[in-house]
């Protein structure tokens, strides 16, 4: 049923839904009153037998040596039912013998015979048991069904002449013949199936609007996958309610928002990437532009001492840029690994201070010592990476501030200079960022984007505070 589409396949089950409960609840209905009907009959054989076997006992009782049904006058027992039915009385020579049919008497007919002519296997009945169990002189009576026809059986001991001698009273009434009890089960069942035809007609009217409110959310979100596939990122399902649909539809939207963001992400990444290219050849021109010419230079004997000195530097610029571009791909790829150790950090900080050849304009402030457990390597990188920029770019002197607290250690670096332009603030981690738009000089623009990366791999943080002079560096303590 799928080619159906959702909204009439919701209403063919609510429909099909419907009719099932009218056809059980029909059924019910119809084998209850059924058996209520049977009941009735049932019962009204039994008050009928057992009133003839009362009017029988009476009879008995002024004949007690009557062997056989024509010897007993039952004009008594013809106004002791009032039902319409076949009355037949049954003489039992013993408790082992079978019902002897000829020598049974009818004693009143409604049918004109039909029941002991058409039907006479209904009347042997299982009495071998129940006349076993009777007292003298005592009574049982029991209905049983045979066919269309509803069979009262009513059992008297006799007491004279023979004990075991017994009488079986039958009647017999068809349910078609049951006037004074009407069946209402064909009315019923013609009732139960006119309303079930409007039940059914209204549960499909109800089905088709019901089927039309739990499918709209969906062919709602079907436009909106299919504006989101020709680039409309905007459109959004309205959520309202906390049911199925409302879940739905913010799980949509949802996933609506982090696929935008996907895109977007997926599009600044491009942009980075070209960016980067362009950056990286930009930056990779510079020297091997110079390297070209100081190669060049040294084919001329008057220009040779002059490029050899001019080769060494574009060198160590080239080298340094490869390096730093390998750093930035390895973090790129997730392939940089964080080796720790147990270290000084006021120790790691003199190092640096002291590799950075200008002890005399750094000023180092902390508590000594300053035990940390942390990649000493890369620590030592950003730290020298702050101080050189501070001496570069900034003014002396600069200040290192180390402290630590029960959660964190903080290295900041200060220095007395303007500080980051305002408008770099936002992006100074970013990579190929200087101060120095026109590119001059040899810095890559590379350092504080690598120094950033370290940090995040040691679990901590690198900012540029509101003035754009102090770069605070904070690790796990």
């Amino acid at each position: 049923m799928r080619w159906l589409g959702l909204r009439l396949r919701i209403a063919i089950a609510l429909v099909a839904v419907a009719a099932g409960a009218c056809w059980a609840l029909g059924a019910a209905t119809s084998d209850y009153v059924r058996s209520d009907y049977r009941r009735q009959l049932e019962d009204r054989v039994s008050e009928s037998t057992r009133a003839d076997l009362k009017s029988l006992m009476g009879v008995l009782l002024a004949d007690p040596t009557a062997l056989t049904a024509n010897d007993l006058n039952l004009d008594s027992l013809t106004g002791a039912h009032d039902v319409h039915a076949e009355g037949v009385l049954i003489p039992l020579a013993t408790e082992s013998s079978m019902v002897d049919l000829t020598a049974a008497r009818k004693y009143f007919t409604y049918s004109i015979g039909r029941f002991l002519q058409d039907s006479p296997g209904c009347f042997q009945p299982k009495v071998t048991t129940a006349f076993t169990d009777l007292q003298r002189r005592d009574m049982r009576v029991w209905t049983e069904q045979c066919g269309d026809l509803v069979m009262g059986f009513g059992l008297l001991s006799a007491d004279k002449p023979d004990p075991r001698h017994g009488w079986l009273v039958v009647q017999a009434l068809s349910n078609d013949l049951a006037n004074l009890i009407p069946d209402p089960v064909p009315e019923l069942n013609e009732v139960l199936y006119s309303e079930s035809i409007y039940i059914v007609t209204g549960a499909m009217i109800v089905a088709a609007l019901l089927a039309a409110v739990v499918a709209h959310p969906v062919k709602k979100a079907r436009a909106m996958a299919e504006a989101v596939a020709f680039g409309n990122l905007a459109v959004r399902l309205p959520s309202r309610g906390r049911d199925e649909v409302g879940r739905m539809s913010a799980a949509v939207n949802t996933m609506a928002d982090r696929l935008t963001g996907q895109i977007s992400g997926l599009e600044q990444a491009n942009e980075t990437q070209q960016r980067f290219v362009s950056d990286v050849a930009h930056e990779l021109r510079t020297p091997t532009a110079a390297l070209l010419a100081s190669a060049e230079a040294l084919e001329h004997p008057e220009t040779r001492d002059e490029a050899a000195v001019l080769i060494a530097p574009q060198l160590r610029r080239l080298a340094g840029l490869t390096e730093d571009l390998l750093e930035i791909s390895r973090m790129d790829a997730g392939r940089a690994h964080v080796e720790r150790s147990s270290i000084d950090l006021m120790d790691l900080v003199n190092e640096v201070i002291d590799d950075c050849g200008a002890p005399t304009d750094v000023s180092l402030v902390g508590c000594f010592p300053l035990e940390v457990s942390t990649d000493p390597a890369r620590l030592r990188v950003i730290v020298r990476n702050l101080v050189a920029n501070a001496l570069q770019h900034g003014a002396a002197p600069v200040t290192i501030r180390a402290e630590a607290s029960d959660a964190q250690v903080t290295v900041s670096v200060t220095d007395e200079g303007e500080g980051v332009p305002a408008d770099l603030r936002e992006r100074v981690f970013d990579r190929f960022v200087r101060g120095d738009e026109a590119r001059h000089g040899s810095s890559s623009g590379l350092g504080l984007a690598i120094a950033a990366e370290n940090a995040r791999l040691l679990g901590g943080t690198l900012t540029l505070d509101a003035g754009g002079r102090t770069f605070l560096l904070t690790l796990p303590a």
